[in-house]
């Protein structure tokens, strides 16, 4: 055999060699090296599990916290507003006159609940009312405020009515 033959034989099995090696020993290797990068990164969520368990249940009594502060229980919607409006309703001596049944209706996939509801007494107490339930709780915004002022034949002595819509997206 010539030098050269004998050159080419040796490059031939020096590549046939990497190539068995690339195949069994340093792909085997890689693949495990990459279920171990994998392993250490859900060790490492694991290890994270306590204080996000912790941060979650703080998260959890402060969100009770800030529905406590709303007045808001497990009953239904209209029955909070209706029991939040005759707590204002009395501290600032008013008369609710009139609460009537939601109007519901769909936009876009949302529901829009408008509440309408009438109050009677004075100006600066139906504000305050007003303030009181569109700010301090969340029952939507005011989209409608119609005041009024009313003549009693009777004793012929005037008041002030306000009519109220109050409107929230679920």
């Amino acid at each position: 055999m010539s030098g050269k033959t004998k050159n080419g034989v040796l490059l031939l099995g020096i590549l046939l060699v990497l190539l068995l090696c690339y195949r069994f020993a340093i792909s085997n290797t890689v693949a495990v090296k990459n279920e171990y990068i994998t392993l250490q990164a859900e060790q490492r969520l694991f290890e994270n599990a306590p204080e996000q368990l912790a941060l979650l249940v703080k998260k959890q009594k402060h969100y009770d916290s800030i529905l406590n502060k709303m007045n808001l229980g497990n009953t239904a919607m209209e029955n909070n507003l209706l029991r939040i409006i005759n707590l204002e309703v009395e501290e600032q001596g008013l008369k609710l006159l009139d609460f009537n049944e939601p109007h519901i209706s769909s936009v876009a996939s949302n529901q829009l609940n408008t509440y309408d509801f009438t109050l009677e007494g004075n100006f600066t107490g139906i504000l305050r009312t007003i303030y009181a339930i569109e700010q301090k709780s969340s029952f939507g915004e005011v989209v409608y405020l119609n005041f009024q002022k009313k003549r009693n034949y009777r004793t012929n002595k005037y008041f002030l009515t306000a009519r109220i819509f109050i409107q929230n997206i679920e």
